[in-house]
């Protein structure tokens, strides 16, 4: 069987749309308001918890993209423009809700740094850094895996067995064999570097538009997972079947050869690391997700897993494949996991 997926290497498309699930080439919207918080997680006069030094009402702001977006749960908020794919369910609604801040929502799908400090992503949408002052009490950000062309990579990787091909690579074994030349690895190149320069500068300019505010910098779960919690058969699950002829596919699948889970479990724990040595550097909280979610990446089956798998949509004739939105990113699960632990970082730093 033959499909073709519009993707490439170095920032995939699938269907014309980016993993991060914004439109490609951007969606002329003007900005929503960004008051009153949507439901189903509005803030209330009696929260269920407070902050000592952040107290009820205090203004608190959401950076990042489609992580930190909710992306793929449902319950659009609409915010910052619909093209954003930000859900009410995201787990800054859940971190507002349970201490009672004033929510100002600006994460979108797709965002790279850049959209954090400088760039207009979509029209009437500001670089997200404007929605801080001197006002804001508390600040999340999970941002990074766009600038690494992570989301991108893995969206481009998509294979037909555990051995290869990948469905882009015109008959390549996998995607490790055309990223890595030489020994070098390009996203791992452009991760020690580019990325390290553009998280220590977005860090740096939300520490100074928002000088009063407690900052948590947020990473990603575990989406490949390390050895120890590879299954001995390995990860593979077919996003193909005999159904996908009729225009039907098979859902939460694990389409990765095993040579490139290992090799983009890799290319992750090395973001990781680049984000929690700007952390560091910046002076903020960095909370580290990437450790303590290797059993429940979108490897892992039923309840265990906190990232959803892959499920394609498409026509009958298959010459047009979308990925459903959501996959390879939290899901309900995994969400809530996010929301605790960023929660427990505000108790620490503003309890």
């Amino acid at each position: 069987m033959f499909v073709v997926l519009t993707a490439g290497l170095g920032g995939a498309t699938i269907g014309g749309a980016p993993l991060g699930g914004v439109p490609a080439g951007g969606q002329a919207a003007e900005a929503a308001p960004m008051w009153p918080v949507p439901e189903p997680y509005p803030v209330t006069d009696h929260p269920p918890e407070r902050l000592a030094n952040v107290p009820p009402g205090s203004e608190y702001v959401a950076l990042g993209d489609s992580y930190s977006a909710g992306y793929g749960l449902g319950h659009r908020s609409g915010l910052p423009t619909a093209a954003c794919g930000q859900s009410a369910a995201d787990y800054p609604h859940r971190v507002a809700a349970r201490f009672g801040l004033a929510l100002h929502d600006v994460t979108c799908g797709g965002a790279t740094s850049r959209d954090v400090t400088s760039d207009f992503q979509f029209r009437g949408v500001p670089p997200q850094v404007r929605a801080l002052s001197d006002r804001t009490r508390l600040v999340t950000l999970t941002i990074g895996g766009n600038d690494a062309d992570l989301f991108g990579t893995a969206a481009a990787c998509l294979a037909l067995s555990a051995h290869g091909p990948v469905f882009s690579g015109r008959d390549a074994p996998s995607c490790e064999s055309g990223l890595v030349v030489d020994g070098a690895d390009q996203l791992g190149v452009k991760i020690q570097s580019r990325v390290a320069l553009s998280l220590a500068d977005t860090l740096a300019a939300v520490r100074r538009a928002a000088p009063n505010a407690v900052v948590v910098f947020v990473g990603y779960p575990a989406i490949f997972p390390d050895a120890a919690h590879t299954p001995k058969d390995g990860c593979f699950r077919s996003a193909l079947d005999l159904g996908s002829l009729a225009g039907a596919f098979p859902s939460n699948t694990y389409p990765f050869t095993d040579r490139d889970v290992t090799y983009l479990h890799g290319v992750q724990r090395e973001l990781d690391d680049v984000s929690k040595t700007a952390a560091a550097a910046a002076g903020v909280r960095f909370v580290d997700l990437f450790a303590s979610t290797q059993g429940h990446s979108a490897c892992a089956t039923g309840k265990k897993a906190y990232v959803s798998g892959v499920t394609l949509d498409g026509a009958s004739d298959l010459q047009t494949i979308d990925l459903v939105p959501g996959a390879l990113h939290p899901n309900g699960r995994g969400v809530a996991y996010l929301a605790k632990r960023v929660e427990r970082a505000a108790r620490e730093l503003a309890g």
